[in-house]
């Protein structure tokens, strides 16, 4: 008698997978389902084996197709009807709406580089340094914001008494590139040395050079040149001039942007137009930094711009979307009220039930679900419209115009509309989406009948009665009907 056939190890393998998978197959059909996949199992190694076609092509064969018993287990385990009753009674739970949400918060953070611009707005360096102040100019005839002449900024910081320093700049893309380094296309700013004491930072490496030279940004010395300390005193082009390498600015150091930057310093810059930035005295308002500043224009440099100069605290300018959120969300909340028909005397009755707590964790959801949904908007609003290279200066910067307020305008509207629609849809004691749509009633006999659609709860809390037409006298045109704990045997499901 031949010896019997020694059983491979992909066979063995794979009749391993079939009972690991097993394990999401309800019991009641497990061994029938074992059973199906070991005989097709058995019966491909035994075929192939008496053709003598059995090799390892078909062993991996084998093996991948056995994988596909996980997804036959997990269809079984879906299609289970506990299963499915479990599943559906966690989509109408409350904490399946607050978990989604924050997913989409954190899917945008993800996206955003853990909120760049949102960090920005609140937690930037302007807001450490209260008295920065930018200025431009804004003509009456031509109109637009402009920049400025470059020699008012010195002659500003020389002669005016309300001012500590000012210095002007200019920003662009250029090559950059040295003989370590590739040629990559950066945020190149051309200023003067003062503009450094006008943030009073002082450089991680180096020092300001007082003639031509290159400051770089943290994030520059990191990526391009591996935060090597000898960089300083090297070579490097920029825009095809070679400049030598001074400082290397503090990683706590952004200005204008979030991109890597080259400061390009220089003693008098030569654009026709520049922007300018200056730290005020304490306690100088606007209005008399601008008188001061425009005198200083026409008596030094014989520029008449009375009227015409446009002042901005960087703080101030920081918190712009903050305040277009807050008008949004404001105007979104008195529509809602108006066309939602909530009075104040239903608040007081309810709170004035014996269901206090009822309320209160009703109430806790709707601030809980609306925070985050607006949370959202307000981040992926402004992560997608300010970008890395946005200035925070006049109206450069897209998150600081009307695209940002119609983005959050549309944005709060949708989300207090939607979250008071997914409120009143929920039960009223445990917050659950309400199911079992039933239409009674006539459509057609709204005077003397009612018609309308019966939403109950499974847990049997109560019912909710929301009419197809609202006639005109009825005031309130969904009821909610709670009932006792006699009636939850009919409804609440086992677990």
């Amino acid at each position: 008698m031949a010896a019997e056939q020694r059983t491979p190890f992909s066979v063995v393998l794979c009749n391993a997978m079939i009972r690991a998978a097993a394990q999401l197959v309800p019991a009641a059909q497990q061994q029938e389902w074992k059973r199906e996949w070991f005989g097709e199992i058995w019966h491909r190694w035994q075929f192939l084996r008496q053709v003598g076609e059995w090799n390892n092509a078909e062993a991996l064969r084998l093996i991948r197709n056995c994988l596909g018993g996980f997804a036959d287990a997990g269809w079984h385990f879906a299609s289970h009807e506990q299963v499915q009753s479990r599943v559906r009674e966690w989509a109408r739970s409350p904490w399946l709406c607050l978990g989604i949400l924050a997913v989409l918060l954190g899917v945008v953070g993800a996206i955003s580089g853990a909120f760049a611009a949102t960090r920005q707005v609140f937690f930037g360096p302007a807001h450490g340094q209260p008295n920065l102040v930018s200025i431009w100019l804004h003509p009456i005839v031509g109109g637009g914001d402009k920049g400025l002449p470059p020699d008012l900024a010195p002659a500003w910081a020389k002669h005016s008494h309300l001012l500590q320093s000012a210095a002007g700049f200019t920003a662009r893309h250029a090559a950059v590139s040295s003989r370590r380094v590739a040629a990559s296309k950066l945020l190149v700013i051309t200023t003067e040395p003062n503009l450094f004491n006008v943030f009073g930072t002082r450089p991680e490496l180096g020092a300001i050079p007082g003639e031509a030279g290159v400051v770089l940004g943290h994030r520059t010395w990191v990526s391009l040149f591996h935060a090597d300390p000898r960089v300083i005193g090297s070579e490097i082009a920029v825009g095809g001039e070679s400049y030598r390498i001074a400082a290397v600015l503090p990683a706590d150091f952004q200005f204008l942007s979030r991109q890597p930057s080259v400061y390009v310093v220089q003693n008098e810059l030569g654009d026709a137009r520049v922007m300018v930035v200056l730290r005020a005295k304490p306690g100088v308002t606007q209005q008399e930094l601008d008188r001061e500043l425009t005198k200083i224009a026409e008596d030094c440099c014989y520029y008449f711009y009375s009227s015409q100069l446009r002042l901005r605290y960087l703080r101030s300018a920081m918190l712009t979307p903050v305040r277009f959120f807050g008008i949004a969300v404001l105007i979104g909340a008195l529509m809602v009220a108006a066309v939602s028909r909530v009075r104040v005397r239903n608040w007081r009755a309810a709170w004035a039930a014996r269901n206090r707590g009822a309320i209160l964790r009703r109430a806790a959801f709707f601030v809980a679900k609306t925070g985050l949904a607006l949370a959202f908007v307000f981040a992926a609003a402004l992560e997608w419209s300010r970008s890395e290279s946005s200035f925070l200066f006049a109206s450069r910067d897209p998150a600081s115009g009307p695209f940002l307020v119609w983005l959050y305008i549309l944005g709060a509207m949708g989300v207090l509309f939607w979250s008071l629609a997914d409120q009143r849809a929920r039960c009223r004691v445990c917050l659950r989406l309400l199911c079992f749509p039933v239409r009674i009633g006539c459509p057609g006999c709204l005077l003397l009948d009612w018609s309308g659609t019966e939403l109950l709860c499974t847990e049997g809390h109560g019912v909710l009665h929301v009419p197809h037409l609202a006639a005109s006298w009825d005031e309130e045109t969904q009821r909610w009907i709670a009932l006792d704990e006699s009636w939850q045997e009919l409804f609440a499901q086992n677990r």
